[in-house]
């Protein structure tokens, strides 16, 4: 039977907090400007491991509230695939093309869309995440065999690029708003703590932008073994090096113009104050409910600390370019390739990372 005729598939359908199973449920229906996609790869991200442990960090990143997470959800957002079925004429010439997705959809009428900050908007419908849907039996998500996206939101990849990297869209452009939100200006200095694949992501499109230099730390070998093969300037085992100390030496004690945190730790809050050189921008990327506290004196100098959340359509238009260019490779990244049966033991085998010497997963339906 042809793929597009069928009703019925196989999904990651997570139940409920450390319940995943892999299940036959309906194939998702469409609305105008909605298009169906047939997945090809979709990749796991550590926000579905999240997910897994019954946290909602769409909602702490983008609210700035804990939310529970209804049933049901499909996850998955990291996707890429061909179009079998289209909605709307004008979604037409998708048909029959692989294409890279932006997850989510804002609504285009609330102030923060109205302004500009439309990464921001509330009422988003994330896909993977259970955002913004309503009550539905099963919520959208990519580790299936097939899933929705939108027509104008469906960007076409050639025929011979692989999958897997045009999967990995979602990351490089949460990497590509977090670095163009830092303010990564040509020849400036860069730190990074944390160097898994949203590190790695700001790590490659620093040097997009002209950035001279990027340090980044980790206590992870094979992050740092990838951070080489990326590009990076220095990586610094921080379990063994003193982050700090070595990134003063290197800048000639001014320390980095931009620092991002991606591990969220009340250690590397404080690793990145005090490696941030006068008007520097500290990005904190892990937002979660602890209490953080430092000194006045630490965000002196017109220091700046502020976060990123989630990425603009530009941000991946522009990280897609780059990556088609060769800019940008993600190849490195990917450590195993899965079927969709073994989901629930890739998620624990991610959560295991060092024991399995895994990166990146993707999984291929």
């Amino acid at each position: 039977m042809p793929a597009v005729t069928q009703t019925e598939m196989m999904a990651g359908v997570l139940k409920g907090p450390l319940d995943i199973r892999v299940e036959k449920i309906p194939v998702f229906s469409i609305s105008p400007g909605q298009i169906l996609i047939e997945i090809k790869a979709c990749g796991i991200c550590g926000s579905d491991i999240r997910y897994f442990h019954g946290e909602n960090p769409w909602a702490l990143h983008t609210l700035g509230v804990e939310r529970p997470n209804p049933p049901n959800i499909v996850i998955g957002h990291e996707y890429a695939g061909k179009v079998v079925r289209v909605a709307s004429d004008r979604d037409k010439p998708l048909l029959n093309k692989n294409v890279a997705v932006v997850c989510f959809r804002t609504c285009g009428r609330c102030d923060d869309c109205k302004r500009g900050n439309d990464q921001l908007c509330k009422t988003t419908q994330h896909i993977g995440h259970g955002a913004g849907w309503g009550t539905m039996d099963y919520y959208p998500g990519a580790m299936a065999n097939f899933c929705i996206g939108w027509g104008d939101l469906a960007f076409p990849v050639p025929d011979d690029f692989p999958m897997e990297e045009a999967a990995m869209m979602d990351v490089i452009a949460v990497g590509v708003h977090a670095a163009r939100q830092g303010g990564v200006r040509p020849g400036a200095d860069v730190t990074i703590l944390g160097a898994g694949p949203i590190g790695s992501a700001i790590q490659q499109a620093a040097f997009a932008l002209g950035a001279r230099r990027v340090f980044i730390s980790d206590i992870y070998d094979r992050a740092l073994e990838i951070a080489n093969a990326c590009g990076a300037t220095r990586t610094i085992h921080s379990a063994k090096e003193p982050v700090v100390g070595i990134v003063r030496e290197e800048t000639g004690g001014r320390g980095a113009d931009h620092v991002f945190d991606t591990v969220g730790t009340e250690k590397t809050f404080h690793d990145s104050l005090d490696l941030l050189a006068p008007a520097g921008t500290l990005v904190n990327m892990a937002v979660h409910g602890e209490t953080l506290s430092f000194k006045g004196t630490a965000i002196g100098s017109e220091r700046c600390v502020k976060t990123s959340c989630n990425f603009k359509v530009d941000d991946f238009k522009l990280g897609l370019e780059w990556l088609l260019q060769g800019k940008l490779t993600v190849k490195p990244w990917i450590t195993h390739r899965v079927s969709l049966p073994d989901l629930p033991k890739s998620i624990r085998m991610l959560e295991e990372k060092e024991k399995h010497g895994a990166f990146k997963i993707v999984v291929r339906p």
